[in-house]
């Protein structure tokens, strides 16, 4: 699947049939990703996550060195909860949040951006904004990209941010944008800023290592959580291979049954609503397989987390 359009979000579009030109998915029953993980590095890539946002990254090296307080990105949640340890220098932890009863008031500016299918003059590209404004803005770039290739009505996306004193004077866009309109994904942007003070509660991160390395924590997991896919029957094993081939499937083949029932008969690594992740062994070989049950609650209701990762 193209590494452009992350996984669970390909799979929540796929389930209302907005992806289904993108992979033949339109109105799925079940959508089966399977991946060779052939070391334990490999493994432990697809078991943790590593922090892509600017704040989530210092938020993570803050955590690890000693702890830090946050404030949520907006309304009552954490600023980062991601649902599996996270990566940092190397290293694998799991990050814990607790709420400290505290409350931060700071100014925050919402940045509006409307895309434009004209011949306009642009002032900028987006690549030409300082690194910090091309972060802040990363999700409306996608957000455009995916409409312009899926010939979809062009967005007008407010996006909603803290910049600190020292992030205002090396920005493109706050306190005044700088540029009135932008190249985004190929389109004409203009961009209006407005502030807005708000009041937000403050979280207490801390985080605690699980292993010095990728290699050895996806070993542990390899030992710990591996479900060995043997004994199915010639129906089960032809439809196993055929996604192995593919890397994806998108219907409840024959087959698909056989090998469902074995999936959610062992404890899930992760569990999100009707999705689950496990670590497959298959004919000498490792897999990381990812099902989501679209439309089978009859599987989606039998998933289980394992109960210590």
């Amino acid at each position: 699947m193209d590494t452009a359009l992350p996984r669970r979000e390909f799979l929540a579009t796929c389930a209302v049939g907005v992806a289904g030109a993108l992979a033949g998915c339109a109105d799925p029953d079940v959508a089966m990703f399977v991946d060779p993980v052939p070391t334990d590095r490999a493994v432990a890539e697809r078991a943790t996550l590593q922090p892509d946002r600017h704040g989530h990254r210092s938020l993570v090296a803050g955590a690890v060195d000693g702890g830090t307080d946050r404030p949520a990105e907006s309304g009552d949640d954490p600023p980062f909860d991601p649902d599996r340890p996270v990566v940092h220098d190397g290293a694998v932890y799991d990050l814990e949040w607790t709420a400290t009863g505290r409350e931060e008031t700071r100014t925050e500016y919402a940045i509006s951006v409307t895309v434009h299918d004209d011949g306009r003059a642009v002032d900028a590209t987006f690549d030409e904004l300082p690194d910090l404004d091309r972060d802040r803005l990363g999700d409306v770039r996608r957000a455009v990209e995916r409409a312009v290739e899926d010939d979809h009505p062009l967005p007008a996306v407010t996006v909603q941010h803290h910049y600190t004193a020292a992030e205002r004077n090396r920005s493109a866009l706050v306190p005044e944008p700088r540029y009135d309109v932008v190249r985004v994904g190929g389109r004409p942007a203009s961009i209006e800023v407005s502030e807005e003070t708000v009041t937000l509660p403050v979280f207490r991160y801390t985080a605690r290592e699980r292993a010095a390395t990728l290699a050895a924590f996806g070993a542990a997991l390899r030992s710990r959580h591996r479900v060995a896919l043997s004994g199915l029957g010639g129906t089960e094993r032809d439809f196993f291979a055929s996604v192995r081939d593919e890397g994806s499937v998108y219907e409840a083949r024959e087959g698909f049954e056989g090998v469902a029932d074995r999936l959610v008969a062992e404890p899930a690594l992760f569990v999100e609503g009707r999705e689950g992740e496990w670590l497959v062994a298959y004919e000498g070989g490792d897999y990381w397989v990812t099902v989501d049950f679209v439309r089978m609650p009859e599987y989606a209701d039998r998933l289980e987390a394992v109960d210590d990762l």
